[in-house]
């Protein structure tokens, strides 16, 4: 598969020199569509974004092909390493959530079931059945590869590389594989995908240039629990506590290291610098709380009720516009007050 042309924003930067992150959320605020593309040696990355979402990822590493969740987080811990590339490709929306698709797709039909069928019957083939996906080509003669992107049968990009390793994009090369196809038969592999599911952000990570509402509803919230803690539980050192147990745990969420982490809640305000798997997050952040609140001896806890709690943070996530699919608050503080509460 080749990647569309777009339209070249950013080439050959360094990752020795480049905040990945930072141009990520550039990109992100500036509702970029296209991809950006890491390149080590013998390595190579995608993140495809739509508007300033990623859809879809991939990363190939020698026999490690990811796609999806795991490889963003992949693309993004690579480029923390020296001596990479990045390049930035700016495209349609309608190619680039094409793109997002592609990555998703699987071998459909091979040459073995196609080399009896024009290019332009493959291609007519493909229009009546709806395919999303793409069109492998192969040429013979040093003509080069090229390959067409689907989306619900209709053609949205075609690339081609020469022999020489030119590449050319649009309707143009289109009609020029048509053309060709009249002369010579290529190798056609096509690759489909039946459901297409590109990666929905708010269900995924916690991003901080996309999710300052949901970072706000945190730091609120544990100043509610520290209020609780602190001042009805009669509990101190709320703030030397959460990092003690954040450091006990840092083995295993690295995130919440104090010195070295990514998330802090320090001098009452709540911070988190780097992108995050969202589940993972939770579970960090569900057993440091649950592990700081069994510190208070339950009988405390009396005057108190499961509901109660429950609907005041429902009122802080609502204050801040939070949705149940990046924290459900009243199975959330089920989770964190269980045994202590009824």
């Amino acid at each position: 598969m080749l990647l569309p042309q777009g339209t070249e924003k950013h080439k050959n930067l360094s990752t020795s020199f480049t905040k990945f992150e930072q141009l990520l959320g550039d990109l992100s605020e500036n509702r970029f569509s296209g991809y950006m593309r890491l390149n080590f040696w013998e390595y190579e990355g995608v993140l495809v974004l739509d508007t300033g979402r990623i859809i879809e990822a991939y990363s190939s590493e020698e026999d490690v092909h990811l796609t999806g969740e795991r490889a963003v987080l992949q693309v993004l811990s690579k480029a923390t390493q020296d001596d990479g590339s990045i390049e930035v490709y700016e495209l349609s929306n309608e190619i680039a959530v094409t793109l997002g698709y592609a990555i998703q797709a699987k071998l459909f039909k091979d040459e073995s079931e196609l080399s009896n069928y024009s290019l332009a019957q493959v291609f007519d083939m493909l229009e009546r059945d709806g395919v999303t996906g793409y069109v492998d080509l192969q040429f013979s003669g040093n003509r080069g590869n090229g390959t067409v992107y689907y989306l619900e049968g209709s053609p949205v990009e075609a690339v081609i590389m020469s022999g020489s390793g030119k590449i050319a994009s649009g309707e143009q090369v289109y009609l020029k594989f048509l053309e060709i196809g009249q002369i010579i038969q290529p190798h056609v592999r096509v690759f489909r995908v039946e459901t297409p599911q590109p990666i929905v952000e708010d269900q995924a990570f916690v991003i901080p240039w996309h999710h300052q509402k949901y970072i706000s509803f945190w730091n609120e919230f544990l100043q509610y629990l520290k209020q609780l803690v602190t001042v009805q539980l009669k509990k101190n050192k709320f703030h030397e506590n959460f990092e003690k147990i954040c450091l006990d745990i840092s083995d295993h969420y690295p995130f919440l290291h104090p010195v070295h982490g990514d998330v802090y809640f320090k001098e009452g305000v709540f911070t988190v610098k780097k992108v995050i798997p969202l589940q993972t997050f939770l579970q960090g952040m569900s057993l440091v709380i649950s592990r700081l609140l069994q510190q208070v001896p339950v009988r405390r806890y009396r005057k108190f009720t499961l509901g109660q709690i429950a609907q005041e943070v429902s009122d802080i996530a609502e204050k801040y516009d939070i949705q149940s699919v990046q924290i459900e608050p009243e199975k959330f503080v089920y989770q964190i007050f269980r045994g202590l509460l009824s």
